[in-house]
């Protein structure tokens, strides 16, 4: 009979039994948000959908590749802390471009040519 050592709490706590194939399934995950992101750019280009597939993958790799599942309390708040600051500095530069007169655009000057005298 094999006697196995008997573990304390802590011992537990501090062992994570990860298995491979978890990271596999994000990895994959992972190549097709890449895939939908170069699918989208070339096809159907938008800023608000490649901001939104950036923000999803990079919390991928935060939670499962950066052991964030595991952490502790305050890491995780400061997890979801930037998560809500990216949102409202996303929303404010947006909202501001959105509400902007057109002729104040980087591409809203007209050409050159109506500039010059007849």
């Amino acid at each position: 009979m094999a006697h196995e050592p008997a573990q304390t709490e802590a011992g537990k706590a501090e062992h994570h039994g990860h298995g491979a194939g978890r990271y596999w399934l994000v990895w994959i995950v992972l190549l097709a948000c890449t895939g939908l992101t170069v699918y989208t750019g070339h096809y159907h280009p938008n800023i608000y959908l490649a901001l939104i597939i950036a923000i999803f993958k990079a919390s991928l790799v935060v939670l499962f590749f950066m052991h964030m599942t595991e952490a502790p309390g305050a890491n995780r708040l400061v997890f979801s802390v930037s998560l809500v600051f990216t949102l409202v500095m996303m929303v404010g530069v947006f909202g501001d471009l959105l509400t902007r007169n057109p002729m104040s655009l980087p591409g809203g000057a007209p050409p050159p040519s109506e500039f010059q005298a007849p």
